[in-house]
């Protein structure tokens, strides 16, 4: 690859993963602290809170369908032009969503247009992320093809800058944070989003999409039925990994923070700085563990990240009882040793599973079903869990059997041949499955 064109991918994928990070977290942030009482105030504390967490899990729910629809035409018409639209799709939904009125003023209103927008982030994300991913792996050389993929993970900076965003205005703000505070962070994204479409304008597509577009004829697209018929295993599996994974993330990250705060008392903005902390951390080992996973394998690496995960997880809330330090504390060791080696090669190890004409749709389904199903429900499953036994060890032992699950399946997909390296690949045809010749 040529290098200026690969510097530019870099940053284009880190600019997307900040992105993604500033955006979502922000969101599950303003979930846990927030939106209980600017959009739920009929409600009671813990069922505004279960509100809030609800409209969060609805960017998930709307992930399948925005990977179907964007990958298909990511598939269709190129890697880039369609992150291109999901860019424009998540900005403005985020921009949108510190503009609505709170209930006090239009009342039911204001909970559905944020649940709209909330739908309109999923599904720009469920196409985005993925096409970002693939741009750098299709580019890339087999020795370097996991740390590539991985730069889409290390978006810290842009969790950084949403926990900063919120802290300084919070602090600014005071006792006018739920009036108008929170909603400067979201209309700041604007500033990130006009500046990675300018960053992506000057990206080339993938070298593999133009040789499919060059030999179309002979190698006609399948259609979304024909794919999952033919590649519905790496995806069920890959939705073990993903969704394992999702659990662990959205409980440090969101249900985490409303539990330090809400239960526990703790200093809204101490919570916050042992997030920024914990993601600076998490931002150094992303890179290690997809160095790692070229120089060993991917399997390996995220089979060390799902055992740490069931390890860990009953420590990891005893940990909070020691005050924000233990927080700190539990939050990076948990980002560090079970997300980092976990999420780092994961786009890389899905994208072999697919060819050249489907890998957009696959790559993306691979995570948007197990975010949509899994992870994104995760909060809300917590904060029920707490509510039902009274007991955060009701959580870990959640986190700890998917945990379990994930590992069988990554052991599964990691054996399977590699597609990734076949830049026109043979068609499929009827009843023949796509490693069937390679086994």
């Amino acid at each position: 690859m040529e290098r200026t064109n690969q510097r530019r991918l870099v940053v284009a994928g880190l600019s997307t993963s900040t992105i993604e990070f500033y955006d979502f977290m922000l969101y599950g942030t303003m979930a846990a602290l927030v939106f209980n009482q600017v959009f739920f105030p009929a409600y009671s504390p813990t069922t505004g809170t279960l509100a809030a967490f609800a409209t969060f899990a609805v960017g998930f729910v709307a992930r399948p369908i925005g990977s179907i629809m964007l990958g298909r035409l990511g598939d269709r018409i190129g890697r880039k032009r369609t992150v291109m639209l999901t860019l424009v799709l998540m900005g403005g939904a985020t921009v949108g969503i510190g503009l609505i009125p709170s209930y006090q003023s239009i009342g039911l209103t204001a909970p559905i247009i944020l649940v709209a927008l909330r739908f309109i982030q999923g599904f720009a994300l469920g196409g985005e992320v993925a096409g970002v991913a693939l741009l750098l792996i299709e580019h890339s050389k087999e020795s370097t093809r996991n740390l590539l993929g991985s730069i889409v993970h290390m978006g810290a900076l842009g969790l950084i800058l949403s926990s900063v965003a919120t802290a300084f205005f919070s602090h600014v703000s005071g006792d006018g944070f739920l009036d108008w505070g929170w909603r400067v962070p979201f209309l700041l994204s604007a500033v990130l989003f006009g500046l990675t479409y300018w960053l992506r304008r000057s990206i080339s597509d993938s070298p593999q999409f133009v040789a499919t577009q060059r030999d179309a004829a002979r190698q006609p697209r399948p259609n979304l039925a024909r794919t999952f018929a033919l590649y519905w295993r790496p995806i069920l599996l890959a939705t073990g990994i993903t969704g394992a994974g999702g659990v662990v993330y959205y409980t440090v990250f969101t249900y985490s923070v409303g539990y330090a705060t809400g239960s526990l008392g703790y200093d809204r903005n101490s919570i916050l700085n042992a997030l920024i902390s914990s993601a600076v951390l998490y931002t150094i080992a992303v890179p290690i563990a997809g160095w790692l996973a070229d120089r060993t394998s991917a399997r390996i690496v995220i089979s060390c990240g799902l055992v740490f995960s069931i390890v860990f997880a009953f420590p990891f809330f005893m940990l909070f009882d020691s005050g924000p330090v233990g927080v700190f504390v539990a939050m990076s060791t948990y980002l560090c040793l079970t997300m980092a080696p976990v999420n780092a090669p994961q786009f890389a190890l899905y994208a072999t599973q697919f060819p050249a004409l489907s890998r957009y749709t696959g790559t993306a389904l691979s995570q948007a079903i197990p975010a949509a199903s899994i992870a994104g429900t995760a909060p809300f499953v917590a904060q029920y869990l707490l509510g039902v036994t009274g007991s955060n060890t009701s959580v870990a032992w959640y986190i700890a059997l998917l945990s379990v699950i994930a590992l069988g399946c990554t052991w599964v997909l990691g054996r399977r041949p590699s597609l990734l390296d076949d830049e026109l690949e043979t068609p499929v045809h009827a009843g023949e499955t796509p490693h069937s010749s390679r086994a």
